[in-house]
């Protein structure tokens, strides 16, 4: 893990372990009880969603599942593969590591440094790994399932479930049996190049009462998107000369990534268990993950070279054990994530240039060297992002099979985000560049510091045998910061260094001037459960919830807006639970009904088309979500599920916000409002319908081998690229989509192999779509298409140990 910025990993790891030290001080320190886990049967799944250990359909949540069976066959092994096979998850991406994820169509979400939290908890085992804008993007092998709980969970889960949690599950170290693996692929990307992986694991039994499970990987990507040569152009105020001939290139978005995972499981004495878990993954990319319809398909043209790097590593240790009849958890973890991002931001340059050629005193004359000889005005930039977080978490639970049940606990987080994004012209004057920055034109630098303190409680009643009442509180307190800088130098603007606040330069001995943010949000409430299920049978439960979720408030990085407020959500559902045919039939399903208060909306101020986070009115999202199995008949496995959400807000939303969403009300300032979007817009980013089904049939052939062939199919409805009218008319609508996946493959004894292919017919999906400058000054050119992946081909041979 070496190379996490600073003394951050080892320090915060030590701080992990000390904070563990004094939780186990307290005897209740120790967790989950085996005894109270239910025994699974072929076919049936297991979950933690309550943070108890459950049979799927005994739990009264809409909750989507993917075991170990299904991420195999389904030829899952990143963040999209598994995406589209969870029709309740949605999500905006662009490119690996950049994905915001969505529950039910609520899309509220937003990728500044000093923006809202996401509406969507995502978790490895039991720890949080939520970023803003940046979903982890896990590395799919030996895991356990990966379970995404649609609607607000945020009795056991916390701030960023407001809409939903997604949760990984990763296999646990066994000391019963030695076991291991290991699977070579070779694939093939359309319009792209080769790539491989190569991935494995060892169970090691140490003892009779300790294992250690062992976890690697390395994979290549080949690049599928073409930069190829632009048509040579001129810049109207300093002439020079916009060409990309050197940068010319096929398939320039390769991806390499390796990691692995490390689990030492110990049990302590009968009732004691500690599993210490250290992971971590290095993800290397270049190029860009997007095209320019302007330009053709899977086609770009890009003028400064531009590449990824995502780092991430995490040292988690759960403790469990039994005190009396309790059942005590504790788990913490210290999670770190670098992430440096090179990117091109030309088209803004050349457009501006270009619009405002008849006055460049506006634009194109602020570009030029210590000479004063005007320069090429383009820009690129330049983004670095250290997140870490430290989470801890201390929980009781009475015995499952109590009449009265009771999970409770306490948790702290503590998360930071260090944020540079530069904006960089070669050349640029020390004049008009940013203060201690040569060649900076505007800079955003923010340390950001998000602390979250909880105590919650969830207990479930039997009021008669079958007949359950359910009921959760969470009490939540928020304490969030941001120091740092935004803007130009002093000579450039009145937003910048014009804005430092007093007694304030080299705050935290980082390289920005001054510090012209300086702010504070804090804020504390309650959230609640109340949920009565009704369990007809063995094979039939039916319930009713009515829950709350919330996302903190935060901080603007305009001094003059003020914070804003955390964000409510309320959630009424009524769902089923349903098994037939002596148990080889399920139906699930819920019907929704979820209403957001104080929606939290970036909108663009009054002052310098800064963007702010204001809680701008009400929106709704209601629907119908559920899934169909049919286990093996005959050897022929059937599998469906869908989701329908009409995501909309309920109060028009205006270009700037008054306490009245009155759109005819002037802004502060005297400027005249306009509206945005009107009551009933749909929200953007995710899809009305979405649905998958899969269709596998196992049979044996000569020889004693066992061979399956598969299909599976996955159809989206048309996307709004924008909230905002104007902006998603400019822009354009995505379309809506339908994709095929197939697969075949045979074992025999330990050996494996099998021939899969993702997007078989090569559909041009389109999975995100912006432009690279203001669409209303740029025009169609800068429209940019984040697609799904083209057509891959893969060849996998894998052998048991």
């Amino acid at each position: 893990m070496q190379g996490f910025k600073g003394t951050g990993w080892a320090l915060r790891a030590a701080e992990l372990a000390a904070g563990t030290s004094l939780l186990a001080l307290a005897p209740a320190a120790m967790a989950q009880v085996a005894a109270d886990a239910p025994s699974a049967v072929p076919g049936e799944i297991v979950v933690t969603a309550q943070k108890r250990v459950e049979k799927l359909q005994d739990v009264p949540i809409s909750l989507q599942v993917l075991d170990t069976a299904a991420l195999s066959s389904k030829n899952v092994r990143n963040f999209n593969d598994y995406a589209k096979f969870l029709p309740s998850l949605s999500f905006t991406s662009y490119g690996p590591g950049n994905a915001e994820v969505y529950f039910r169509g609520l899309s509220n979400g937003n990728r500044l440094s000093t923006g809202s939290q996401p509406t969507v908890g995502v978790y490895i085992d039991e720890q949080p790994v939520t970023t803003i804008g940046e979903t982890v993007d896990v590395h799919i092998y030996d895991i356990a399932r990966v379970e995404a709980l649609s609607g607000p969970q945020g009795t056991l889960f916390g701030a960023s479930s407001e809409a939903g949690t997604l949760r990984i599950i990763t296999n646990k170290p066994d000391p019963k049996a030695f076991s291991g693996s290991i699977d070579l692929t070779g694939t093939s990307v359309a319009n792209g190049k080769l790539g491989a992986i190569g991935e494995g694991y060892v169970n090691l039994p140490l003892s009779s009462w300790a294992a250690l499970r062992l976890v690697g990987w390395v994979q290549h990507d080949g690049g599928y998107i073409d930069n190829v040569r632009g048509r040579p152009a001129v810049y109207p105020t300093s002439g020079a000369v916009r060409d990309n001939k050197a940068l010319v290139e096929h398939a320039f978005n390769p991806i390499d990534t390796y990691g692995g995972r490390a689990a030492l499981g110990v049990d302590l004495d009968d009732n004691w268990t500690a599993t210490a878990t250290v992971m971590g993954q290095d993800e290397k990319s270049r190029g860009t993950f997007g095209f320019k319809p302007s330009v053709g398909d899977l086609r770009t043209t890009r003028y400064f070279p531009e590449s990824q790097k995502d780092r991430w590593g995490q040292a988690a240790l759960t403790i469990e054990g039994k005190i009396s009849n309790l059942a005590v958890t504790y788990a913490g973890a210290y999670f770190e994530r670098t992430a440096q991002y090179n990117s091109d931001y030309s088209d803004y340059a050349f457009f501006y240039d270009s619009y405002y050629a008849a006055t460049p005193e506006y634009f194109g004359n602020n570009f030029y060297n210590d000479q004063g000889t005007l320069i090429n005005p383009a820009q690129n930039t330049t983004q670095h992002e250290h997140f870490t977080k430290l989470s801890q978490e201390l929980r009781i639970a009475t015995p499952a099979k109590d009449r009265l049940r009771l999970v409770a606990g306490v948790f702290y987080q503590r998360q930071t985000n260090d944020w540079t994004n530069l904006y960089i012209v070669p050349g640029l004057a020390a004049s008009q560049s940013v203060t201690g920055l040569p060649g900076v034109n505007y800079a955003n630098i923010q340390y950001r510091v998000d602390r979250d303190y909880a105590a919650f409680a969830q207990a479930a009643f039997d009021i008669v045998p079958g007949l359950t009442l359910t009921g959760g509180l969470r009490g939540y307190r928020y304490d969030n910061t941001v120091v740092g800088f935004f803007g130009f130098n002093a000579t450039r603007s009145s937003v910048g260094e014009a804005l430092c606040l007093p007694g304030t330069v080299g705050r935290y001995g980082t390289q920005r001037p001054c510090d012209n943010i300086n702010a504070k949000a804090t804020g504390s409430g309650v959230r609640h459960k109340l949920d009565l299920s009704w369990k007809i049978d063995r094979d039939k439960l039916l319930y009713a919830t009515w829950s709350t979720g919330f996302r903190p408030g935060g901080i603007n990085r305009r001094p003059a807006a003020a914070p804003y407020q955390a964000e409510k959500l309320s959630n009424y559902e009524i769902g089923w639970k349903t098994t037939w045919l002596g148990g080889k039939l399920r139906v699930n399903g819920a019907l929704f009904l979820e209403k957001l208060d104080q929606a939290q909306f970036a909108v663009t101020s009054d002052q310098n088309g800064i963007t702010d986070i204001v809680n701008a009115g009400r929106a709704q999202s209601k629907g119908v979500e559920g899934d169909v199995t049919l286990v093996p008949l005959r050897g022929l496995t059937l599998q469906a599920s869908a989701t329908y959400a009409e995501a909309k807000i309920t109060t028009d939303l205006c270009k700037y916000t008054n306490a009245a969403f009155d759109c005819t009300i002037p802004s502060a300032s005297g400027s005249p409002n306009a509206l945005r979007a009107p009551a009933g817009t749909r929200f953007s980013g995710a899809p009305k319908f979405k649905t998958s089904a899969s269709a596998r049939y196992d049979f044996a052939v000569e020889g004693g081998a066992d061979a399956f062939v598969q299909a599976s199919v996955s159809h989206l409805s048309s996307v709004s690229s924008s909230l905002d009218v104007t902006e998603a008319a400019l822009i354009g609508v995505q379309p809506g989509y339908t994709t095929i996946d197939a697969s075949m493959g045979v074992t025999t004894g330990p050996w494996s192999v099998s021939l899969s292919a993702d997007n078989l017919f090569d559909v041009r999906a389109q999975q995100t779509r912006t432009a690279t400058c203001a669409i209303a000054l740029c025009g169609p050119e800068s429209i940019v298409v984040y697609p799904l992946r083209p057509r891959l081909v893969s060849l996998r041979v894998g052998r048991k140990f």
